[in-house]
């Protein structure tokens, strides 16, 4: 009993999974290296860098509880992001939501 009690505790919650969406989408429109921006303010471990078709890039960082969810920025020629994506682990990328 007690070890399905350990699983259901690390599982992502909806509210988690939302909340981490959220605060993505809040990143668009911020320079890549700026403070506040989630990677930097983090202190988030860049795993790759790679071009896109259209002549922006793609930087991939580890994020997440323990860094395993892989999270990419779309960034422009300005370094402004203009988007994001989950690149691997989805289920992993997760941020807790503002406790009332």
């Amino acid at each position: 009993m007690l070890l399905l009690a350990g699983c259901t505790a690390t599982a992502p919650t909806a509210g988690e999974r939302e909340n981490f969406k959220r605060v993505m989408d809040r990143q668009v429109g911020k320079a890549i290296d700026d403070p506040d921006a989630y990677p930097v303010y983090y202190r988030l471990r860049l795993l790759t860098t790679k071009p896109l078709p259209k002549g922006n890039t793609q930087q991939v960082y580890a994020a997440g509880r323990e860094g395993k969810c892989q999270v990419g920025y779309e960034v422009d020629g300005s370094r402004r992001i203009v988007g994001w994506s989950v690149v691997e682990k989805p289920g992993e990328c997760v941020i807790e939501p503002p406790r009332p």
